[in-house]
């Protein structure tokens, strides 16, 4: 693993247990940046909105300048497709009627003084967002959180963020299922609250796609970029998966998003934690990478087609000698630099994965399936034994300039299906 500035932590993502005791759930509890996440679209953008569509007033505290009360318009706009998706939403899938926030907070999170909900102090809130349940509301860092998120990141991001945050407000409307009730002993952990939030983010933002939204306008390959904070701002790898502040890897966070993409917010609502399989705590696997395992990136991928190639002759129709031959694009490893030598073995199993299946993201599937066939049932020293390996080749895939999110579905379809599931 390559600890580069791409890979560096964002310290003021950090901090969930500053106030874990009060109840309030935080957009994330670990990180870890990278340095681009695509070019932002002009079909990409949120549209001003009249106060007759606002959300309940948005209360400040601390200094706020012209840039922070724009992004507090942006936001604005957020809200007010989140309040109206969940007002049709719940009554049509779940029998109930959407009860509005009491309150949205922007907080300068810089400020020498102030309370809010869940907090104390505007310091408490420096880069994040939460939802406080004892007060029934979203509170927001606008000083350095908000800004990070457009800035960085661009509208797509600030939008699955506050959806995140909005989701668990939700689970606080209709909490958890009978399923969920009657677990021995009850489960509804951290790791559960969480992806269900990442989940019904995704289900909102397959209806902003979808061209339902009245003020956020985000076209199908913005999704990339609408998931990119979600997935960067994940746990440390020697987190515990009883944490209960965990959030998951980026790929149990992509995978919980793709559900709630694909399958509606009923699937997120269903979601128990038997249903969970995480990367995060995964057993078989080390925390704590020393130096890189290869002596560069040659061996990397060399130490890669030996698995690869394996894992791929026994595929129907798939010649062993045919791989060959095969390389992995300059772009790929190029994208593949910063984050390590599984993320560059990884590289090859897409090339492969091409000649195998012939599509795009067929080969992100087979990737996941290769990945999957290697990620805890490596010796230490190997690909697949550090538990950060699931992560470094889906860093990869979103880091190539030519990525879709079809094609990072199809990597997390083959991780947890395997081969059978690519075509």
């Amino acid at each position: 693993m390559k600890w580069t500035a791409a890979r560096r932590r964002w310290a003021g993502w950090l901090g969930a247990t500053v106030i874990a005791a009060s109840g309030a759930s935080f957009f994330a509890a670990g990180s870890g940046s990278r340095e681009s996440t695509g070019a932002a679209v002009a079909a990409e953008t949120i549209i001003s909105i009249d106060g007759g569509s606002a959300p309940p007033a948005i209360r400040h505290i601390g200094p706020v300048g012209p840039a922070s009360r724009s992004d507090d318009a942006a936001v604005d706009g957020v809200l007010a497709d989140l309040n109206a998706y969940w007002a049709a939403t719940l009554p049509q899938l779940f029998g109930t009627p959407f009860r509005p926030l009491a309150g949205y907070a922007s907080i300068d999170s810089t400020a020498a003084a102030g309370t809010s909900f869940c907090i104390s102090s505007p310091d408490q809130i420096a880069g994040n967002a939460y939802y406080c349940p004892s007060g029934d509301a979203i509170v927001y860092d606008s000083a350095g959180l908000i800004p990070v998120l457009l800035g960085h990141y661009g509208v797509a991001a600030l939008t699955a963020a506050l959806a995140h945050e909005f989701g668990h407000a939700i689970q606080a409307r209709i909490g958890p299922t009978a399923a969920q009730r009657s677990a021995d002993p009850p489960s509804y952990p951290g790791i559960l609250v969480e992806a269900q939030g990442d989940c019904y983010a995704g289900s909102f933002l397959a209806w902003v796609v979808g061209g339902h939204a009245t003020h956020v306008r985000l076209p199908a390959s913005s999704m990339i970029r609408a998931v990119a904070p979600l997935l960067d701002f994940r746990d440390p790898v020697a987190t515990a998966v009883a944490d209960p502040t965990a959030h998951g890897l980026s790929l149990d966070r992509l995978t919980a998003i793709l559900l709630g993409y694909s399958g509606g917010a009923l699937a997120c609502h269903r979601l128990t934690r038997s249903a969970i399989s995480p990367t995060l705590g995964r057993a078989g696997l080390v925390t704590r990478p020393a130096a890189d395992r290869f002596a560069g990136t040659t061996a990397a991928l060399a130490a890669g087609r030996s698995t690869i190639e394996s894992f791929a002759s026994t595929l129907p129709n798939a010649a062993h000698s045919a791989f060959g031959p095969v390389q992995p694009s300059a772009a790929d490893l190029a994208a593949a630099a910063p984050y390590g030598q599984f993320a560059d073995a990884a590289t090859l199993a897409l090339a492969i994965g091409l000649v195998v299946t012939g599509t795009p993201v067929g080969a992100a599937c087979f990737t996941g399936a290769w990945t999957a066939s290697v990620f805890g049932h490596a010796a230490t020293g190997r690909l697949g034994a550090w538990a950060g390996d699931a992560d470094e080749a889906l860093d990869m895939m979103r880091a190539r300039p030519t990525a879709t999110f079809d094609e990072l579905a199809g990597y997390a379809d083959g991780f947890a299906k395997g081969r059978t599931a690519c075509r």
